[in-house]
């Protein structure tokens, strides 16, 4: 048995797989976690504040994978769904200059190598960054996924967000590990 759990808001999420044959455990631990880092996705956007002329510029809260999707259709049912009195839409970005049109954006692991450029890029920008790539809150980004043994653990950026002009509630800083780069110049 598989166990992953994560505490978030008060509420314990606990994703359970029953796993018959071992070759199928990592596959199956994978898919939970994906499902668990996408009801994350909605918390980061219920707890996060955008500036006023970014929530008129972009009436909906747009979400957006920058490269392949990871989550496996878990992020699907988030579309539609209204979080602070606005309706969620989830879109796919392959270009650096979209990803402005984003509320949350999710930098897919494969897409490290372009993390520096991404960063200056958005540097400033009201845009919520998130990631699963180590090293990624560290080097400027606001919100990094992380595991350790069964657990998900999540690095938050709160000097990457106030550049942001981005307002995190203290109910979701309560349940993260804040982390203090030297440094978020650069992108390294």
């Amino acid at each position: 048995m598989a166990v992953l759990r994560i505490f978030l808001a008060g509420w314990l999420y606990v994703a359970t797989t029953f796993l018959p044959v071992a070759a199928h455990a990592d596959d199956s631990l994978q898919l939970a976690e994906q499902e668990i880092k996408a009801g994350l996705l909605y918390n980061f956007l219920k707890y996060t504040q955008w500036p006023p002329a970014s929530m008129e510029r972009l009436p909906k809260i747009i979400v957006c994978i920058f490269g392949d999707d990871p989550f496996g259709g878990y992020l699907q049912p988030m579309s539609g769904r209204t979080v602070n009195q606005r309706e969620i839409t989830i879109h796919s970005v392959h270009d650096i200059s979209d990803a402005l049109n984003c509320h949350l954006l999710f930098i897919n692991a494969s897409e490290k190598d372009s993390w520096p450029q991404l960063h200056n890029f958005l540097k400033g920008k009201p845009v919520l960054t998130v990631s699963d790539f180590s090293g990624f809150a560290t080097s400027g980004g606001m919100i990094e996924f992380g595991r350790k043994d069964s657990h998900i653990n999540v690095e938050f950026n709160a000097q990457a967000a106030a550049a942001a002009q981005l307002q995190v509630q203290d109910r979701l800083l309560r349940l993260v590990t804040v982390v203090h780069p030297a440094s978020i110049e650069g992108g390294r």
